[in-house]
């Protein structure tokens, strides 16, 4: 992501790799949302509704009851794999059990522990959240019905979790001295009446029923009957479903709060410019470079305003090299601006370039007749790259040569630091653009996050799961990733460095919409050399190449012209100067549970305790 003046020059413009990535952020954030991972209350378990009907359980077992439960079960946000019930085994291990779920997966699994048969419903290999109801029957053979007594714990003390509505039904039982209590470790705290219904059963209703209470009924037996036929119960309402709404509130946070970034960035990153219009905004750069005098007027302008100061000049501008001039349109250093130092000593002779007479895909670099009039730093950084070779042909990777190459990029980076071009400087190598280096800091810092957390980021999308936690999340991930993807926007041009960046721009126009007359014009006042550096440096090297070609300049002029030879032999710099990378593979590791229920005591007999797996 990066700015552009004019044609090809840098006005800070993002790239669609970043606004693609700061969009897909701002789409995970809502599908966190959609399922349930942040934004809706963590909903804990519960049971909507149970109904437990008791009834004599056939001739088969005539001193046996038959139980059967209707349950309504809310697993809330919570994965499970299904309902779980502990059978007491003091009325015999619970016999010709059957189970059935329309909405949730329903198989069965039987397990006699001793003390108690577990019974659970569900997959081991699905889990399920949310509501869903069962329908479970089963006998218990030694219940006692013959010695003409009833003592019951329907539900064990220790619930697992509450019961909005608990429904207890006798059916085919007349019980004479009935009594219902429920509640704690004290079942005669709390009393519940059976009382008779119109289809000859006997019902009590208990709501909720809390965490932990048990239920005992009791009752002498004095006479059976054929059980009534009972309709289905009515399924509970629904637990309200928000997390649509939720994703879209925190889809139009993110993308608002990826805008305001955005738009702040830019606002943050105005450029200086001196008062007064165009020929004031660059008046500076046609002197010596210094510092204005105290009381200069001067503004600031968004990057388009600026890319409008800009104009065409037949001339470079006289108070920098062609590679600066690269750093101030670009506001990066990478293996670009590299080159445009490399062609730069060629426009100045201090290096030659030339074809391999042996392999014309390979380039040979030279002393220059120049070499000795170059500063000091420069000789020093071409002094590694020869290595006192006389001559260095760059037919494959280089040790020294690549020391060098990073060695100007170490240059270039302090250049952009301590110019005074910028108020506030670009950051360092490889910052800028119109590439996709937002996106992969974003994708390389997700991966790492998501490492980093590891089992702990279910613990922290806890702390969002809230509708407010949820839009603060989504806020903040879109506020993370679009800093990251547009903070190539802060970089705010001083007045100084405004008027160089118009001038070189002006001169980048110029180049771009040469002619072949223009090319003539060079090569008879000896500056095609110098020319052609600035082309290559500036990036209108296709446009100044195809001048060249049109004019009356002897191809042989320009053809073993230096600079050009960086614009023409790119991968030979490249391979010279990077050394070959390999690549491997690594591996990863998952992992996974379930929780399981327990089983209670109570006052009577035959008593469950219910829960999830």
């Amino acid at each position: 992501m990066r700015r552009r003046i004019g044609k090809t020059a840098p006005v800070r413009r993002p790239s669609f790799p970043a606004h693609f990535i700061v969009g897909l952020v701002v789409v995970a954030a809502a599908v966190l949302a959609l399922v349930g991972l942040v934004g809706s209350p963590s909903r804990p378990e519960r049971f909507d509704a149970k109904r437990y009907v008791v009834m004599p359980a056939g001739e088969e077992y005539p001193d046996g009851i038959r139980v059967d439960q209707v349950i309504d079960q809310d697993f809330g946000t919570n994965d499970r794999h299904g309902f779980q019930l502990n059978v007491s085994n003091s009325y015999g291990a619970a016999t010709e059990v059957r189970a059935e779920s329309a909405d949730a997966p329903d198989a069965l699994d039987v397990v006699n522990t001793g003390e108690s048969t577990r019974i659970r419903i569900g997959d081991p290999d699905t889990t399920i959240t949310g509501q869903h109801r069962y329908e479970l029957s089963y006998v218990q053979p030694t219940a006692g019905i013959e010695a003409e007594r009833l003592e019951l714990d329907v539900i064990y003390t220790g619930e697992q979790f509450e019961t909005e509505r608990f429904e207890v039904v006798v059916n085919g039982f007349e019980l004479d001295g009935a009594t219902c209590t429920f509640g704690g470790s004290e079942f005669d705290q709390n009393t519940c009446e059976l009382a008779p219904a119109d289809d000859g059963t006997l019902r009590t209703v208990i709501a909720p029923l809390e965490r932990g209470d048990g239920i005992l009924i009791t009752g002498d037996i004095t006479a059976t009957t054929t059980p009534a036929t009972l309709d289905a119960p009515p399924l509970p309402d629904e637990a309200p479903d928000r997390r649509l709404l939720t994703a879209l509130l925190m889809a139009l946070t993110g993308a608002a709060t990826a805008a305001v970034v955005y738009f702040a960035l830019q606002r943050a990153g105005r450029n200086e410019v001196f008062a007064g219009g165009a020929a004031n905004a660059v008046s500076m750069a046609f002197g010596d470079g210094a510092l204005p005098p105290p009381g200069v007027e001067t503004t600031l302008v968004s990057d388009a305003r600026l890319a409008d100061l800009a104009t065409i000049e037949f001339v470079p501008p006289k108070t920098i090299t062609p590679w600066e001039a690269a750093l101030l349109l670009r506001e990066q250093t990478d293996d670009r601006s590299v080159g445009a130092w490399f062609s730069t000593q060629a426009g100045d002779d201090v290096i030659t370039m030339s074809r391999n007479g042996d392999d014309d895909d390979e380039l040979v670099l030279a002393q220059g007749p120049k070499y000795e009039q170059a500063d000091g730093e420069t000789r020093g950084v071409l002094a590694e790259a020869f290595n006192g070779r006389e001559q260095l042909t760059l037919d494959k990777y280089d040790e020294r040569f690549a020391t060098a190459w990073d060695d100007v990029r170490t240059m270039q980076n302090a250049r952009l630091a301590d110019s005074g071009w910028w108020k506030r400087p670009p950051s360092a190598a490889g910052s800028g653009g119109g590439s996709a280096r937002p996106a992969g800091a974003l994708v390389g810092g997700g991966i790492f996050a998501l490492f980093l957390l590891g089992s702990s980021l279910s613990f922290v999308l806890q702390l969002f799961r809230s509708l407010p936690g949820g839009l603060v999340f989504a806020a903040l991930a879109a506020a993370i990733a679009a800093y990251i993807a547009y903070k190539a926007l802060l970089p705010s041009r001083s007045a100084l460095g405004s008027a160089l960046t118009l001038r070189a721009e002006s001169f980048r126009r110029f180049l771009d919409q040469s002619e072949g007359r223009h090319v003539e014009w060079a090569w008879e006042n000896g500056l095609i050399r110098q020319y052609s550096a600035w082309a290559v440096a500036l990036g209108a090297a296709d446009a100044w190449q195809r001048a060249l070609a049109s004019s009356n300049v002897p191809p042989a002029e320009y053809q073993s012209s230096g600079p050009m030879m960086v614009y023409a032999m790119g991968p030979s710099f490249h391979q010279a100067s990077h050394e070959p990378v390999s690549t491997g593979s690594g591996g990863g590791f998952s992992g996974g549970g379930f929780s399981g229920g327990s089983v209670g005591g109570g006052g009577g007999g035959g008593g469950s305790s219910s829960g999830s797996w």
